[in-house]
């Protein structure tokens, strides 16, 4: 009997583009540890990070030649398809086993709902960068493991490895008097 088939998303959004988060899930280092670990397929919304993302004319073309790609570690083949928005991202973040996500509220609410496992990496290309507070308190609280696009392979193993606390639905005002303290309002009341 063949072990489950696991799928890891990596979103960026759809406001910002982040060309170092979408280049650092294509790096091969990268895909050999998701293999590693399992992962079957990986999906990358890429949102408005431009098509060239990967230094290539075409980062289509580019995904082209790594969709099926079977690293040298492993015989696991990883499947890798790409989208830039989609309507039902949501459909695609619960049917998916780890989220690697861009920073942005939205995008970590929604992994939390659906109760995956989450690597959040902050774009430091942002002004006034929010991204990095939240992250850092998020993982502090034990919700998910910060990353950073330069060790994106070591955060995957963490998280993989990690047992998170579970985001309390029926409290959801918790997620944002912690985006408030982070972004420095003060409570009303």
């Amino acid at each position: 009997m063949s072990p489950p088939r696991k799928t890891a998303l990596v979103t960026v959004g759809a406001t910002a583009p982040f060309p170092a988060l979408i280049s650092a899930s294509l790096d091969p280092t990268f895909l050999a540890t998701l293999s590693s670990l399992g992962y079957s397929h990986l999906l990358i919304q890429h949102g408005l990070t431009p098509t060239n993302f990967g230094g290539t004319p075409s980062g289509q073309s580019l995904l082209s030649n790594l969709t099926n790609h079977s690293t040298t570690t492993t015989s696991t083949p990883l499947k890798i398809t790409a989208f830039d928005l989609s309507a039902n991202l949501s459909t695609e973040i619960a049917a998916s086993d780890l989220i690697i996500s861009h920073a942005g509220s939205g995008s970590i609410l929604d992994a939390l709902r659906h109760v995956k496992r989450l690597v959040v990496v902050p774009n430091e290309d942002l002004m006034d960068n929010h991204q990095k507070e939240l992250a850092r308190e998020l993982e502090a609280q034990g919700y998910l493991v910060e990353g950073r696009v330069d060790n994106l392979p070591e955060a995957v193993k963490n998280a993989d490895g990690a047992t998170f606390k579970h985001f309390p639905r029926s409290e959801s005002e918790t997620f944002g008097r912690i985006v408030e303290e982070e972004m420095g309002f003060e409570a009303e009341g």
